[in-house]
């Protein structure tokens, strides 16, 4: 079958029609109040360049922590093991996990060391730099003072901020301390800084 192509004169008529059908329709391109209909209520959401650019971008931004510096070198160790108070089951009702099971995820799951030191404070800052485990980099770097921006350019990684309720879960009471899995426990040390 032979095929044919469209003629010069075709497209030229097609292009035609389209301005023209722009042109008769202008009037009905151009904005106007239609009018209201029903209640306006306000607009209740913040306004998207406020929450980035202002004080509400992040929700609950983690403050500076202030624990005192370690004086004496202390050493505990913690046990996450788990107890289940009540039978587990699952829908048909079978028993996954019964009552007093005991469950430990460090012995299922590595724990990644955790050093914890004042960022503002340039001796502590040093002590990290040769502390055991600092230049693996799975090892994280909590601050409980100092600019994450500056740290985390000092050690090439990312830099957390200690949460109160990690510093509480896990025994924190001054810097700097490593938190790092012993066998089935965890071994949280506070040593001075020399």
């Amino acid at each position: 079958m032979k095929r044919f192509k469209s003629s010069p004169v075709k497209g030229v008529i097609e292009i035609g029609v389209l301005i023209l059908c722009l042109f008769m329709n202008q009037g009905g391109l151009q904005a106007r109040n239609l009018g209201r209909v029903g209640p306006v209520y306000p607009i209740i959401e913040k306004s998207a360049a406020f929450s980035k650019n202002g004080n509400d971008s992040r929700p609950n931004p983690i403050t500076s922590m202030t624990l005192p510096t370690t004086s004496v070198e202390t050493k505990q160790f913690l046990d996450l093991t788990y107890t289940v108070p009540w039978d587990i089951t699952d829908a048909e009702g079978n028993i996954v996990y019964p009552k007093g099971y005991r469950y430990n995820p460090l012995a299922h799951r590595r724990f990644r060391t955790m050093i914890v030191i004042d960022g503002s404070k340039p001796d502590q800052l040093d002590w990290a730099d040769h502390a055991e485990g600092t230049a693996d980099p799975m090892t994280r770097i909590v601050i409980t003072q100092g600019d994450l921006t500056t740290v985390s350019k000092r050690f090439h990684r990312h830099v957390y901020r200690l949460h109160p309720q990690v510093a509480q879960r896990f025994g924190i009471k001054s810097v700097p301390t490593i938190v790092q899995q012993k066998g089935a426990v965890l071994a949280v040390t506070s040593t001075p800084v020399h």
